[in-house]
């Protein structure tokens, strides 16, 4: 307990810096290497990112069952898991070598049209550069798997961390002598690499990571491949979701509308691991909890108190863009970037019940259940895609980001909860009833901002003080407010034990 805990304060805090430094990094970047370069960076971002759904997939597979081996006590299961992952990584590294350069001869036809013939041969450079490094992270998968199974949370978060903190300071000095977006993806490359080797240490030396074959285990075998068959059903539709926006948007209109779309794009990204951080150290609990008797009670009373925790900052961040996010776009992107403001609300909103039910992921994970849930969002990608396809051409970035918010109520808001409820027969309704006593009275909190800030913003020339000063009253308000009308008192428990701590 102490250890979730513990890796669920260390999540938030890593969460939070990690939200700050996106926020800080993106208008550097901007900066330093300009808007067409950085649309160029996200770009071909996109196109590894499907490249990097293996790794994914391979660290949810080697989590789920060297957690289930743990807490056997089956030392043979977790080295087999290990040994078997290990060979995956050799196999999926090459593999990812020989897409990459598949997708340089790509890029050179696809794009042939919009792009500079620099921007062409800088994308392949890039390719290459966010390849290696792809490889370097797949390499430390098996050992972040064993850190999260064996609870290590803070560790695991506080190295996350200083990678996170490192990159915008290595970045802005290499950038200063090499502005483009080569340099950006030299520092991520030796940054990782670090990171790999002082995970890689602290989980054989600390933890005892064994990475040796026991035995050929055949079952073993099929059934993470089966498990991860599902995983990568499910990322191949986020990757769709979250990066072909930006390809198709760059195929009809070049780099600097990508770049627009991808600020209100980084806003959502930077938004999302809020739902993720306590919902992230849940995997060996969920493990625990399917092997009791009554597990589906538990699993539901579960849910519903992780995703209420998850809701209140995730609230307070949505309600807060809602109110201040027009003046915070332009101060922190700068001019010209006014549409990635309906961009990131058009997303967001939809997209907070999906990331307030981070945890259920992880049920269907440990359930054996991932599947179906794949499956449907992979449709629904590809529906996503011509729907994009088509608004897009009429409305630019802000029609890419309609076409995924519709795409996301559809699924996420509906199919998926009704997928909880008939299939893995959690209590929705118990689910529902307490997330509405939580969200009812905010709704109202946020119009009576937007009225109030309209005011001050008519009256007023907002300026990054004028700003701040906003967010912080709001943030106190919404703090309070939140307090008195939306906790129970299992939270408010939480509250004064933390007030407490603080005071002692």
């Amino acid at each position: 307990m102490n250890k979730r805990r513990s890796g669920a304060v260390a999540s938030y805090a890593y969460t939070i810096c990690q939200m700050v430094v996106g926020l800080v990094y993106v208008p550097l970047l901007l900066v330093g290497i300009g808007r067409s370069e950085y649309g160029l960076y996200q770009m071909i971002g996109s196109i590894i990112a499907y490249i990097a759904i293996v790794n994914t997939t391979l660290g949810a597979g080697v989590t789920r069952f060297y957690c289930k081996y743990l807490a056997e006590g089956d030392e043979d299961g977790m080295a087999n898991t290990l040994a078997t992952a290990t060979k995956a990584v050799r196999w999926i590294s090459l593999a990812a070598i020989g897409v990459g350069i598949v997708c340089m001869g790509l890029v050179r036809v696809v794009y042939a049209g919009s792009l500079t013939a620099w921007e062409l041969d800088e994308s392949c450079l890039l390719l290459a550069l966010l390849v290696a490094n792809l490889i370097v992270t797949m390499s430390n998968t098996i050992s972040a798997s064993v850190i999260t199974a064996h609870e290590e949370f803070v560790f695991l978060k506080l190295t996350q961390l200083a990678v996170i903190v490192a990159q915008p300071i290595v970045v802005v000095l290499v950038i200063g002598w090499f502005p483009n977006a080569l340099a950006v993806c030299v520092v991520q490359l030796v940054l990782n690499f670090a990171l790999r080797m002082v995970q890689h240490t602290f989980a054989r030396k600390r933890l005892g990571m064994d990475t040796r074959l026991r035995s050929v285990d055949e079952e073993l075998q099929r059934n993470l491949l089966r498990f991860s068959g599902g995983i990568i059903m499910g990322v191949v539709a986020d990757e769709i979701f979250w990066r072909t926006d930006q390809l198709i948007l760059g195929y009809y209109y070049g780099t600097a509308t990508v770049a627009v779309y991808a600020v209100g794009a980084q806003v959502c990204m930077t938004y999302m691991p809020l739902g993720q951080a306590v919902a992230s150290v849940f995997m060996p609990k969920v493990s625990r909890i399917v092997e009791q008797p009554d597990y589906l009670r538990e699993l539901s009373l579960l849910f519903a108190k992780v995703a209420r925790l998850s809701a209140y900052p995730l609230l307070l961040v949505l309600t807060g863009f809602i109110v201040f996010g027009q003046d915070f776009i332009r101060l922190w992107a700068g001019e010209g970037f006014g549409d990635a403001y309906w961009v990131a609300v058009i997303i967001m909103v939809p997209f907070t019940v999906d990331i307030m039910q981070s945890i259920g992921i992880v049920i269907l994970q440990v359930l054996d259940k991932y599947a179906f849930r794949g499956k449907m969002y992979l449709v629904a990608a590809i529906v996503n895609v011509g729907i994009t396809i088509v608004l897009a051409r009429l409305y630019g970035s802000i029609g890419a980001a309609a076409a995924t918010g519709i795409t996301l109520v559809v699924v996420s808001d509906v199919l998926v909860n009704v997928y909880y409820a008939r299939s893995v027969h959690l209590d929705m309704r118990y689910f529902w009833k307490r997330l509405a006593r939580l969200i009812a009275p905010v709704v109202p909190l946020c119009a009576v901002g937007l009225v109030v800030w309209g005011a001050v913003s008519s009256a007023t020339a907002i300026g990054w003080l004028e700003l701040i000063a906003g967010i912080f009253v709001y943030t106190l308000v919404f703090a309070l407010f939140a307090y008195v009308a939306c906790t129970d008192d299992y939270e408010r428990g939480l509250v004064k034990g933390a007030l407490a701590k603080l005071r002692r």
